[in-house]
């Protein structure tokens, strides 16, 4: 069986998607090994040509990108793609990325033959997109009218969209799952009576992830905050700490390797993901941070976030864009250490739920199916 990914970004680029489509290629592949995958995408960077390498046993494509316009990269032509599709049994589009979306409805005809699978990652409606929804969705309609199958990675994605209730006969609910690196504790996390309390943040850094909302919410607490990540919204973080004088309680860290980022998680008490909009739409590191024992203080956001860490049982959920609500939830972890241990034994038990595993036997099964 040959199976074709087609996504934005792909390995070895470490944002979101494009560790969900490593961790779908790569596991699948361990548990069946007549699959052939290659995993279309555009390169990362600037180029002007194509690039082919193969890396685990997966093939990848990567297409020219000449620049970028909010993100997106562009490309005038997806030149590789028709014979992607021909060479290949199943076409399995992670959506959303628009320019490939564009560029599947023009070979519809190709894809009449094939198995056609697209993993919904968001609901840009609720996202900084909300103004393309007139333009954009006629393509996606196309897209999902020709699918075989449409997976959400939360239950709140169909919940929650406007397009996805009419295909509901196509849904399948296949959550993400952390990445194996990060080996899972056995031992609660257990809070000590030590001051000042360690808070990290792991992501890139985007205006929707709420950090300048974390950042005051912090000002007056007896904290540290640790930032790990890159991306455009760092220099204007880097202006507000200078602002708001509480630079010897914040650090950035960027570039960091593997095992680096699991020793931040390691030796932080509590993770906080405070993103503002939907554009955040399930929060892996919310995963990762929930294998090493430690509570999640995330938004009350129409997406898989609060899906991920449950309020009252992993951690707490708050208002979005809220530091008064941040601040609350950061306070009544540091004062109660028995919340804190019981949300600390919660958080192991619940992410076995989402085992690199159990993604790729899910995978597997929808793929034969």
């Amino acid at each position: 069986m040959k199976i074709l990914q087609t996504i934005k970004y792909a390995y070895p680029s470490k944002g979101g998607m494009e560790s969900v489509a490593k961790d779908i290629v790569e596991g699948v592949s361990l548990l069946d090994k007549s699959i052939d995958f290659t995993v279309y995408s555009n390169a990362e960077k600037r180029a002007l040509k194509p690039q082919y390498f193969g890396h685990n046993g997966i093939s990848y494509v990567k297409e020219s990108t000449l620049g970028y316009f909010k993100s997106q990269p562009l490309t005038l032509f997806y030149k590789e793609l028709g014979v992607l599709i021909d060479s290949h049994d199943i076409i399995h589009h992670h959506y959303p990325f628009p320019n490939m979306e564009l560029n599947l409805v023009n070979h519809l005809s190709k894809l009449k033959n094939k198995k056609f699978i697209l993993t919904w990652h968001a609901n840009i409606g609720q996202s900084r997109w909300k103004a393309l929804e007139k333009f954009y969705n006629p393509l996606v309609f196309k897209l999902l009218d020709r699918a075989d199958s449409v997976v959400v990675t939360s239950p709140q994605l169909l919940e929650y969209s406007n397009i996805l209730p009419a295909y509901a006969n196509k849904i399948e609910v296949i959550p993400l799952s952390y990445n194996e690196r990060y080996e899972q504790v056995t031992i609660p996390k257990l809070i000590k009576q030590v001051r000042p309390l360690r808070a990290l943040f792991v992501g890139r850094l985007r205006e929707y992830k709420g950090l300048s909302i974390l950042l005051h919410a912090i000002r007056d607490l007896d904290i540290t905050l640790n930032i790990v990540g890159h991306g455009e919204y760092g220099t204007y973080l880097h202006k507000l700490v200078n602002e708001l004088q509480i630079g010897h309680k914040v650090q950035f860290y960027a570039n960091l390797s593997d095992r680096e980022v699991e020793e931040m998680y390691e030796k932080s008490d509590v993770f906080v993901l405070p993103s503002i909009n939907e554009a955040e739409a399930f929060g892996v590191v919310q995963l990762e941070a929930m294998a090493k024992g430690l509570p999640v203080i995330n938004t009350k956001l129409q997406s898989g976030v609060p899906f991920v860490s449950i309020d009252g049982l992993t951690g707490l959920t708050v208002a979005p864009k809220s530091s008064l609500a941040l601040q609350e939830a950061i306070v009544t972890l540091m004062n109660d250490p028995n919340l804190y241990n019981r949300f600390s034994i919660n958080a192991l038990e619940r992410v076995q739920s989402f085992t690199r595993k159990k993604l790729a036997q899910s995978y597997l099964s929808l793929y034969h199916k």
